[in-house]
This record gives C-alpha cells, sequence and structure tokens, in this order.
C-alpha cells in the first residue's frame, strides 16, 4: 500500500507560535487550550507561591511584554486558588480586572483570595495608581498587579499617589541598589526583565531545554503522523526534529545545549529575551515557516532545498521565501543571531578539517545536500565528504561567481553545522562567535578562580580604561589613573590626572555576588524571584572619599574594555559602550584634588607633579 502525505497536529501548532501565522493569537495566554500551553514551573511562579503563603499583601509582576506575566496569573489561579487550567483562562477575561476578588475553589482550604489585575495599561495612569492605595482596603485578599516597567514608573510616579505607591517606588528603587523585592515581606516586586530563558544548573533544566523536551522529544506528536508520511525522509521539518531529538544521543544534546548557550550569550550582550520570544524563535527554526501542505508540495518535485531550512541555517540566515522585514519585525532577537554567525568565521583548524580532511559528518544526510549548476549543468553534492565535489571547468566570468557563490553556501553550512557538533566549552564557544575575551568574562562571572588570575584580569581592565582615556601607561601600572574632566579627553603628548586609584581599592565580582557584599541579608532576592543567570561582570571601586561605585560590564563591554587593553579601541563599533564608560569614569575624576594642591602631569609616558611655591612653578617627578 502506498504511503500518503500526512498534516502533522503538532506541526500546525508550532505553527500558531509564528508571529507571521494568521493564528498568532492562540500564543497569548488568554486565547490558549492546554493543547497549545507549555505549563512551566518557572523561578518566578515558585517565588509568587511563597509571597503569598508568607502573608504578603500585595505583589507587583513587572517586565516587558512576553515574558509571562498573564500566564503567572493564569496560574496562581490554577497552584494556589485550585481551579483547573481552562476554567482559569476564562477568569483571565472576566474576573482579572482588579474588580473583584477571586475565591479559593476549596472554601475549607484557609487560602487568601486573589485581586488580581492582569494588564495596567488598560488604566489611565490616575486610576491605576488609586488601585493600588485602595488594596488597603482589602486585607482579607492578596493583590497580584501586572504592569510593564515604563506604565509602573509612571503610575507610582504620580503627585497623587499615597503611601503604598510611595512604598513600590521605594522597593523598586531598592531592586536595582541591592537586589531585593522587598522592603517589608508585605510589599513585593518581581522583576521579569531579569528572566532568562538559558538559565540552566545540574538540578534544573532552562526553559529552552524544557520546550525542546515537549516540542520535539516527545515521539507520539511525531512518529504517528510523519513516520508514516509519504515525504517522511524530504521533510526538513522531520529531519530538524531527528537532529534536534536526543533519545539518549549526546550529538542531539549537545546540539539544544548550544542553542541554550547561544541564547544565554545574547543575554549577556545586554538583550532582553521573553519566554514568547524564545518559543517563537524555537518553533520557527524547527519548522522555518512550513506547513506540511508546503512541504508537500516543494517535496513533490526532485529539487534539492531542503538545507535552507536547516535549524542552523535558520539561526543565522533567513529563507529566501520570508522577507527580511517581516521575519526580524515578528521574532526581534534573530538580528542578534544573524550578527553572531559562526559561518561567516574562518577557523584555520576546523577549515583544514572541514574542507581539505572531509568525513567529519555521516554521508547522505539531508541537510547536507546541495543542488549547484556548474558549466550548465546541475549538480547534487554531499557536502559530508567537503567541498571536492564542487569542480568544475567554468568558462565565464558568470559561471566562475557561480561556482564561487556555490563554495560559499556549503563552507558555510559546514561551518554552522560544526558549531553545533564540536564538543568544546562554553568560553571557546565564544571565542568560535568573535569575542576573545570571552572564556575570562565567564570566569569572572563564575568567581572560582585564583586570587592571582583575578588580579592580572583586574590588571588588564585598568589598562583598558587608560586606553580609553588616551592615557598610554606602562604595564605595572597598580593605579588607576583619572584624567580631569575638564581638560577632556587626553592626547598621546600630555594630560592632567585628577585622581588615582590605587589597585587594591578596585574589585571585580558577578552582578549577583556585587549585590550580595552590600552587608545586609536579602530575604527576598531578586536574583531567586527569576530564572537567573549572571549576565555582568561589576568593576567595583570603593573610593573612601565617594563610597562604592560600580561599572557593569556586558559582555561586550568587557570585550571593548580587554582589547582596549592591547591598545585596540574601535571607536564607532564600541560608541555605546565607551560614552557609559567615559560618564562613568568622568563621575570618578570629578572633584578629585591632588594632594597638597599639586597637578599630576602625565607626558609622554612619565608622571611629573607641578605645584607653587611663593608664585615659583616647580615641577618634579618624572617617573
Amino acid at each position: 500500500m502506498a504511503l500518503e502525505p500526512k498534516v502533522n497536529s503538532h506541526v500546525t501548532r508550532l505553527n500558531r507560535h509564528l508571529p507571521f501565522s494568521p493564528s498568532h493569537a492562540q500564543i497569548y495566554e488568554e486565547y490558549q487550550t492546554d493543547n497549545d500551553s507549555l505549563d512551566f514551573k518557572t523561578q518566578a511562579l515558585v517565588y509568587l507561591l511563597n509571597t503569598i503563603n508568607s502573608g504578603a499583601k500585595v505583589v507587583v509582576l513587572t517586565g516587558d511584554a512576553g515574558h509571562g506575566k498573564t500566564h503567572l496569573c493564569r496560574r496562581i489561579i490554577t497552584d494556589y486558588l485550585g481551579y483547573p487550567s481552562q476554567l482559569a483562562r476564562d477568569l483571565l477575561l472576566s474576573e482579572c480586572n482588579g474588580l473583584s476578588a477571586i475565591p479559593p475553589l476549596d472554601s475549607e482550604s484557609g487560602k487568601k483570595p486573589l485581586r488580581i489585575h492582569k494588564d495596567f495599561s488598560e488604566l489611565d495612569v490616575n486610576d491605576a495608581a488609586e488601585f493600588i492605595e485602595n488594596t488597603s482596603c482589602y486585607p482579607e485578599s492578596v493583590t497580584i498587579v501586572c504592569a510593564n516597567e515604563g506604565r509602573l514608573r509612571a503610575v507610582i510616579s504620580q503627585s497623587s499617589s499615597g503611601n503604598i505607591c510611595n512604598q513600590i517606588f521605594k522597593t523598586f528603587q531598592e531592586s536595582f541598589r541591592t537586589g531585593s523585592c522587598s522592603i517589608d515581606s508585605e510589599v513585593h516586586i518581581v522583576n521579569l526583565n531579569y528572566q532568562s530563558v538559558s538559565d540552566s544548573s545540574v538540578s534544573k533544566e532552562s526553559l529552552v531545554k524544557l520546550a525542546f523536551k515537549k516540542w520535539v522529544a516527545d515521539d507520539k506528536r511525531w512518529n504517528q503522523s510523519c513516520g508514516s508520511c509519504k515525504y517522511a525522509n524530504k521533510c526538513p521539518i522531520f529531519w530538524n526534529r531527528t537532529l534536534l531529538a536526543s533519545h539518549g544521543k549526546d550529538t542531539a544534546s549537545q546540539r539544544v545545549l548550544r542553542i541554550e548557550e547561544l541564547l544565554s550569550t545574547i543575554e549577556r550582550l545586554g538583550f532582553v529575551v521573553t519566554i514568547r520570544e524564545m518559543l517563537m524563535l524555537l518553533a520557527y527554526i524547527i519548522t522555518g515557516g512550513l506547513s506540511c501542505v508546503d512541504v508537500h508540495r516543494q517535496a513533490a518535485s526532485s529539487k534539492i532545498w531542503q538545507n535552507r531550512y536547516a535549524f542552523y541555517n535558520l539561526l543565522f540566515e533567513k529563507p529566501e521565501a520570508l522577507p527580511e522585514d517581516r521575519l526580524l519585525k515578528g521574532i526581534p532577537i534573530l538580528s542578534a543571531f544573524f550578527r553572531m554567525d559562526p559561518g561567516k568565521r574562518a577557523f584555520r583548524p576546523l577549515d583544514e578539517k572541514l574542507l581539505n580532511i572531509g568525513d567529519v559528518f555521516e554521508p547522505d544526510q539531508l541537510d547536507l545536500k546541495f543542488e549547484i549548476t556548474l558549466s550548465g549543468n546541475k549538480k547534487t553534492i554531499d557536502a559530508s565528504g567537503g567541498i571536492d565535489e564542487i569542480v568544475g571547468n567554468p568558462k565565464s566570468k558568470g559561471e566562475r561567481d557561480r561556482e564561487s557563490q556555490a563554495v560559499l553556501n556549503v563552507v558555510t553550512a559546514l561551518r554552522r553545522r560544526a558549531f553545533f557538533d564540536d564538543n568544546y566549552p562554553s568560553g571557546g564557544l565564544l571565542n568560535r562567535l568573535g569575542f576573545s575575551y570571552g572564556s575570562q568574562f565567564l570566569e569572572i562571572i563564575s568567581q572560582d578562580i585564583p586570587a592571582e588570575k583575578m588580579i592580572k584580569l583586574k590588571n588588564m581592565l585598568m589598562a583598558g580604561l587608560h586606553t580609553v582615556q588616551g592615557l598610554r601607561m606602562s604595564g605595572t601600572e597598580t593605579n588607576l589613573n583619572l584624567v580631569d574632566p575638564a581638560f577632556g579627553r587626553a592626547t598621546s603628548d600630555a594630560a592632567i590626572i585628577s585622581r588615582r586609584i590605587p589597585s587594591k581599592s578596585i574589585k571585580l565580582m558577578s552582578r549577583r555576588s556585587a549585590w550580595e557584599v552590600e552587608g545586609v541579608e536579602i530575604q527576598w532576592s531578586l536574583a531567586s524571584s527569576v530564572d537567573w543567570i549572571n549576565r555582568q561582570v561589576v568593576l567595583r571601586v570603593d573610593d573612601p572619599e565617594k563610597g562604592i561605585s560600580d561599572l557593569q560590564l556586558d559582555l561586550l563591554s568587557f570585550e571593548c574594555l580587554a582589547r582596549a587593553a592591547k591598545g585596540y579601541l574601535a571607536d564607532d563599533f564600541y560608541s555605546h559602550e565607551l560614552r557609559r564608560i567615559r560618564t562613568f569614569l568622568g563621575r570618578l575624576a570629578e572633584g578629585g584634588l591632588s594632594e597638597y594642591g599639586q597637578i599630576i602631569l602625565f607626558m609622554k609616558g612619565r608622571s611629573y607633579t607641578v605645584s607653587i611655591d611663593s608664585g615659583v612653578i616647580q615641577v618634579g617627578g618624572g617617573a
């Protein structure tokens, strides 16, 4: 009996997560069904349950759209109040406007009712402030409010705001300074902009891995339809599933780990990746925006086209069928992936192995087959053997260009595939992406390196700060010299030094560690309120005169300073980072007074002191 084309309902479900799908509304919590929903037990949900059980009165969920604020409201109705998930969704639409409290399903449970407002953008700011103040009138219930950060700031800073708004404002400010979500255990702020989709540890799987486990690893979702489909062996969607479904395969698990590490890298570059955007991204790289019907139509021909829809090509390059502006508008984080394309980076040991030695990959894999035209003849090649098969006899510039483009396409795809299949530590991953000092960044974040190495890294960043100011210091300099901001940037000839900060007053630490050394025991810490990864290195200056000043360095800022330490400074590329670093240095230098009224002059690599004594100018030093 001949096999027939099949439509997999799971592929249809995945496409409903894509922003260019007509049924994209299914990704919004209020309109989902249990089949569409991924019920992640996030750390934010755990924290929310703990605060309610510990006597919280007001909990504010803030963050960008897509972080899961509405999902948390539905889960708290389900997990705390005891309602079935579909009834909880109905309550989201009918009862989550804050006008009435939702009682527990079991009236004998002793649990407090919840008064939920799922979207503060629906209210005028004055009405929203009044709503918050009125929560004091309902001591028998817990109020949960959802608001994006801009809206929250507008509401709590109103002139009509009262005590509770002021308490939220203080808590919000304190969260940035000390990493605390609550001052008094009654008012809490859960800032989901700190939530990470790539947070993974020995005892916990990241949201990325959990999504892959449900979408890719479940055989029932795939084998029933795809296993008996006529075009299964020509389907790039089913092949992506094969490449990413572990089933005990180390290589497949490693590919998922690489995707997780790529997302953690992007988060450490300062991008905020919401859960919604993560789900859109993963659905996209599995399906490429193709439906089963699209695959059937294209697979009916004898053409080789599937390699364009391999998950690793979709991550770094859009397929021709999708307009770029539509794709990047729908899934903006793809623009960050496109800029990190490992297929465009030459790595000689790898290229030698891929292109000259060959046999790195198993032959006859769907994603490594290419159809190229050489000397007017179409040819199907298997790139697993390298590029030796791309041998033509070009007789014109056009034919030579086509052969060159064919080689480029194959080489790019092989590098991308190897990026996911090679086994190397995460520092090596960052190096392959072009971050030469990525491993040092991760070492500082881990806080698990010897003191001697930490001092070397600190001296390296201090040298970078000198270069940013235009100073050319010796490699043995143990002070951070700050150019007087009144005289602008230094030149290669001379600079006025406002003050010097000794190396011992400067520390490097992770963002979480910087909060923990504030000396205050934090019961409700921000880092434990969400799925968390350390995204920044904090360069802390402990100044006896001005107190503590922190320079927060994400991966790009760290790379900028580390390269500057070698004398290289790409002003245009790092313009945003350099403005922020120079502003920080300017604040440190402000008001710096040289001891005994002396002026420190740095000229031609040497320091001089200039002083006036009884009308006589004296120059000393030269150290």
